[in-house]
């Protein structure tokens, strides 16, 4: 009266069927969670690099300007800066950290006499803290930066009294730090003024 050979063939039609969609199902799960890991890992990579943009930077304590007392119009031979890490910072290293500097002269780069750069340098002096390698890795570490403007070593021209300055140092993740100047008037007797 009935016939169950067409049922078998329809139920091992729909097994056939539904194996096949979790099959797919499967390999689609794994691909999604595949691209969700490597969107979180590049997430996280951007995360720290951008932190890093921020937060890595150099926070200038002071500058200094060092009178040539042999000149007669008064003028400023060496640019001092002293530097510390900011607040959020991690590990600075000052050799590989840049120096762009403008005045009414010149506008150059320059990089630290300990890095493997070429052009103008700049010295870096440990002052304060455990700096020997010059990185600044603690929030009480200070570093002086020096820049020679004697017209020979970078070809940079002393200052004279009114002359306005800018620098950006930029630490090796790519943060900066603008400062500017006017130099001051200063007296021949002096060996430094505060800028």
């Amino acid at each position: 009266m009935f016939s169950t050979g067409s049922r078998g063939q329809v139920g091992t039609g729909t097994l056939i069927v539904f194996i096949s969609v979790v099959l797919v199902a499967g390999a689609a799960a794994g691909v999604v969670t595949n691209t969700a890991g490597f969107l979180q890992f590049h997430s996280d990579e951007t995360t720290e690099s951008s932190t890093a943009e921020v937060s890595d930077r150099l926070e200038v304590a002071y500058s200094i300007g060092v009178v040539d007392s042999d000149s007669a119009e008064t003028e400023l031979k060496q640019l001092e800066l002293i530097v510390g890490p900011a607040p959020d910072a991690t590990a600075i290293d000052l050799d590989n950290t840049t120096v762009q500097y403008q005045s009414p002269d010149r506008a150059t780069t320059l990089v630290s006499d300990g890095s493997d750069g070429n052009g103008p340098t700049f010295t870096v002096e440990p002052l304060q803290g455990d700096v020997g390698d010059n990185v600044l890795s603690d929030p009480a570490d200070r570093s002086k930066l020096v820049i020679p403007l004697d017209g020979d070593t970078t070809a940079l021209e002393p200052l004279r009294r009114g002359e306005e300055i800018a620098v950006k140092l930029t630490t090796p993740s790519g943060a900066t730090t603008h400062v500017q100047h006017t130099v001051p008037p200063a007296d021949p007797n002096d060996r430094a003024v505060r800028l």
